[in-house]
């Protein structure tokens, strides 16, 4: 396999929820819209984690999507590792948009999608 420049490494689906009560009366997440999307998984750097301590916000890692993709979802599902992240900050770089992720404890398995 050759790798090109900015190809993308990675596969997940960027998506958005809403708080809901499902049928017990229990409080639920209810998906809004969502799109799969593949970009650029990386760590971030010193300077980003000294920065992202002062301003009391930790990021787990960054991924890298073209800009014209995101469409505003607060939240992320990588499947190859079964969790979902909140983009807490993104940063325009050039023709990318780098979102900076943070694990959450919803599980995917737990939102309600299609109605169901």
């Amino acid at each position: 396999m050759i790798a090109y420049p900015n190809s993308y490494n990675i596969s997940f689906i960027l998506f958005r929820v809403k708080t809901a009560v499902d049928a017990l009366g229990n409080k639920a997440w209810r998906l809004v819209g969502s799109k799969e999307v593949g970009g650029v998984i990386s760590s971030i750097s010193s300077k980003e984690y000294y920065s992202a301590i002062q301003s009391k916000i930790l990021f787990d890692f960054k991924i890298s999507i073209q800009c014209f993709l995101y469409d505003g979802s607060k939240y992320a599902y990588l499947a190859r590792e079964d969790k979902v992240y909140e983009i807490k900050r993104t940063y325009l770089n050039g023709q990318f948009l780098e979102l900076y992720l943070s694990e959450t404890p919803i599980q995917w398995k737990e939102i309600i999608k299609d109605g169901t």
